[in-house]
């Protein structure tokens, strides 16, 4: 050969450095199969996939599979490169010398290894296919220099060297008439891109070099030809080095593979979402919260959590809930066998930290349910799974969306459903109303308008820890969150505290009368009782009110007759005393907070017919026409005040059923008219601070005109089915039937004064845990000492001079 021939084969043997572009498509599988393809511009793409370990993320399985691919194929590169430098020194005669008996090796195999392994392993782009057709054709080219003209082994060469140039015109005239991006709609157009894509690949084109140059230049030599075909058929057809990689990979992946022994057993049923049933191999139990792994072939591989046993269906039902795997863990879990049938359950031996963002797994001893069916808005329904601390009132949340929920049980029931034919399963399903979710900055709930899905873990709710605001009245039972109330707005939309004998009524009501006086609201408590006196001490300059109260005693003795009936006995001189003496105990530069008043220790007259002789009968004022008394003259003087946003004063109405009573609960005719004018104090006062708070354990007994505007309820331990189903219109049925058997101390609390907005029950502040947080920050007040308010008074009465009732 001579020079001429030599640069013309140098020319020819150059070779492409062109990339083909690459890009991922990832499984949604449960086990990541990381896809590499050369992504053409339009229309269909080859795929060559490979399965990735499971343990990895979606990212590291792609680059990992990647990495393994680039290494097999360099090395299968290298090995054929070798084996090939063999054939030619060893076999074919002339060595490595460039010259027409090199050409299958130069061209043809150099350029289909570096084609196939390198640069275009999975499909190859039209610009690929160009580069490809020219090279082919330039090899062919520098070999008819030594192939005689006129003969069929021209004819061949020119054949060989005809397709290639056509193959790389094709495909520089797609490169030119596709469009650049979009979707190709010409269908002449996408023909001959996939033809160029076919015809132009290393494997095709140089193949046909090889057998073209087999055919010229080696058809003397039977075994040059057949080494040629051997290693073109090797490389070509059977690929051993890359078929031993493979296995190998695989090999060594087969010591991370699980054992049997960590193999729970087989999915037996699916409970969507994330709820599934395993049927359990052997004997050995599985305890609760024990981790697993839940792997099948159609779906992402999940952790899982172990609830607890349902049943028996040709083996032990287990039932388990699902949660995604966590990102630390799937670096550890090692490749499963394949999988044959369904999907399996394995036990997971997580490091510490592995599972930290799992809540199923960090709360599994708070873990005491799941979402059931029948779950509203309102309320959440939940299969029981470990009754453990579970109880009326306590708390449990649940996720809706992205917020961490809570709930409170009011209800629970016992359910059983069919497992498998004859076999039943028994549980406790319980019921739940929506509280909210928790803000920690407000320090109350906040509503979330959305409901729990279907078989959500739900977790008993254990915040000891919790800081109670500064307003909360009591808390949930068995947590630190508090329930707080907006005193003011507990004054002027009135509030009204229900329940029978002996259940901390009383206690209650005095705990929001010193949050009213922290408030700077004036407090004029009617107490039948005698026990507000003992019970708020501290608030009260006690020779102050005992003047205050002679005086009071004074203005209603006597009384004389009058011509017109309404002027006669003492009513009106007493309701004169009562209006100064509030006028100044409300003015706001009064320091006194507390006034006590028992209204049947008054006397005080009323005519009762028209004067016979200068005389008339004398009738002695009820305490409910008293009260009503007190109750106009508090709206006289806040009316004199004028109006005001806040609250100013509270009427504290105790034992309300004998002061307030309703139309048909009445003592005397008077008391009917009387009711009506403290109601009418109450309706007309909000606007100028005034309102009120009622206490009482007979409900049907209290005038239903003032307590309808009651818009905050302190629901108690209560037995009678007209309080009841009163009540039921403010708090729900559901809270109602659990009224008769609400311990001490405890209230199902509802209104617009709440931090809730729908009804909670509620465990009441103990007196001594009131006083030791609350003094501290609101002391008692520094009351000054004043003189009587009329010196002309007559002295206090004694205590064995007050009328008891």
């Amino acid at each position: 050969m001579g020079d001429a021939q030599r640069q013309a084969f140098g020319a020819a043997l150059g070779f492409r450095g062109r990339l083909g572009y690459a890009g991922y498509i990832v499984s949604s599988w449960h086990e990541p199969v990381a896809w590499q393809c050369h992504l053409p511009a339009q229309g269909r793409f080859n795929i060559r996939f490979r399965h990735c370990n499971s343990r990895t993320t979606i990212k590291q399985a792609m680059s990992e599979g990647e990495n393994l691919q680039t290494r097999n194929r360099v090395i299968s590169l290298a090995v054929y490169a070798i084996v090939l430098a063999l054939v030619q020194w060893l076999v074919v005669a002339t060595g490595f010398t460039p010259n027409e008996n090199a050409i299958w090796l130069y061209s043809g195999f150099a350029s289909l290894l570096f084609g196939s392994r390198l640069l275009n392993p999975h499909f190859t782009p039209p610009a690929d296919a160009a580069t490809n057709g020219f090279v082919a054709l330039a090899a062919i080219i520098a070999g008819s220099l030594v192939v005689p003209a006129g003969t069929a082994d021209a004819a061949l060469l020119w054949t060989v060297a005809a397709f290639s140039g056509l193959v790389s015109v094709l495909s520089v005239f797609v490169l030119i008439v596709r469009i650049p991006l979009g979707t190709e709609t010409r269908p002449w157009v996408r023909i001959l891109d996939r033809a160029v894509r076919g015809l132009g690949s290393p494997t095709v084109i140089f193949t046909v070099v090889i057998l073209a140059c087999a055919w010229l230049f080696h058809r003397p030599r039977t075994d040059e030809v057949l080494a040629i075909l051997t290693a073109w058929a090797t490389i070509v057809v059977i690929h051993p080095v890359e078929a031993l990689l493979d296995f190998y990979d695989w090999a060594a992946a087969q010591w991370k593979t699980t054992l049997h022994a960590d193999v729970v057993g087989p999915i037996a049923a699916y409970q969507s979402p994330d709820i599934v049933l395993v049927r359990q191999h052997g004997d050995t139990g599985i305890e609760r919260g024990t981790p697993l792994l839940v792997a099948d072939n159609n779906g992402p591989w999940m952790l899982g959590v172990a609830l607890n046993y349902v049943g028996r269906d040709e083996g032990n039902l287990l039932r388990v809930l699902t949660a995604r795997l966590p990102e630390t863990l799937k670096k550890r879990i090692g490749k499963l066998p394949a999988l044959k049938g369904g999907g399996i359950a394995l036990r997971l031996n997580a490091a510490a930290g592995d599972l930290d963002d799992v809540p199923a797994i960090q709360w599994i001893g708070r873990l005491c349910g799941v979402i059931v069916s029948d779950t509203n808005l309102d309320y959440a329904l939940f299969e029981v799974t470990e009754d453990r601390d579970i109880s009326e009132g306590r708390l449990i949340e649940a996720r809706i969306g992205e917020h961490r929920v809570i709930f409170q049980i009011i209800e629970g029931l016992t359910r059983e459903d069919i497992v498998q034919q004859k076999n039943t399963y028994g549980y406790a399903r319980a019921k739940a109303r929506k509280i909210g979710r928790w803000n920690a900055d407000a320090g109350k709930f906040e509503p979330v308008k959305w409901l729990p899905r279907m078989n959500a873990p739900v977790f008993l709710l254990e915040a000891e820890g919790q800081q109670q605001p500064a307003t909360a009245i009591g808390h949930f039972p068995g947590t630190g969150y508090g329930v707080g109330l907006n005193i003011s707005e507990a004054v002027t939309y009135n509030t009204a505290i229900l329940g029978i004998l002996g259940i901390g009524k009383s206690y209650l009501s005095v705990e929001l009368i010193e949050r009213m006086i922290a408030g700077g609201i004036k407090v004029i408590c009617l107490d039948l009782t005698n026990q507000y006196a003992t019970l708020l001490a501290g608030f009260v300059d006690e020779a102050h009110e005992a003047a205050q109260r002679a005086a009071l005693v004074a203005a209603g003795q006597g009384g004389t007759p009058h011509q017109n009936q309404e002027q006669g006995g003492s009513h009106q001189a007493f309701r004169a005393r009562v209006t100064e003496q509030l006028r100044t105990f409300v003015a706001p530069s009064s320091p006194h907070v507390l006034r006590i008043l028992n209204p049947a220790q008054f006397e005080v007259t009323r005519q009762a017919g028209g004067m016979f002789q200068g005389n008339a009968n004398m009738a002695t004022l009820t305490p409910t026409e008293i009260t009503a008394i007190i109750s106009d003259a508090a709206l006289t003087v806040c009316q004199e005040l004028g109006m005001i946003d806040g609250g100013r004063v509270c009427l504290v109405y105790e034992e309300a059923h004998s002061l307030v009573p309703e139309w048909n609960s009445v003592v005397a005719e008077g008391d009917k008219a009387a009711t009506a004018r403290s109601a009418r104090a109450i309706l007309q006062g909000r606007k100028y601070g005034l309102g009120c708070l009622l206490i009482t354990q007979r409900t049907a007994n209290v005038t239903k005109t003032i307590l309808n505007q009651c818009n905050t309820v302190f629901a108690m331990r209560t037995f009678d089915d007209t309080g009841k189903e009163f009540l039921a219109n403010y708090i729900g049925s559901d809270y109602a039937r659990i009224l008769p058997s609400l311990e001490s101390r405890h209230a199902v609390v509802f209104g617009k004064a709440s931090s809730c907005e729908n009804p909670v029950l509620v465990r009441l502040n103990d007196r001594q845990a009131f006083l030791d947080a609350f003094r501290p920050l609101h002391p008692l007040p520094a009351l000054l000492v004043h003189e009587p308010a009329n010196a002309s008074a007559e002295e206090p009465s004694e205590p064995d001079d007050e009328i008891p009732f």
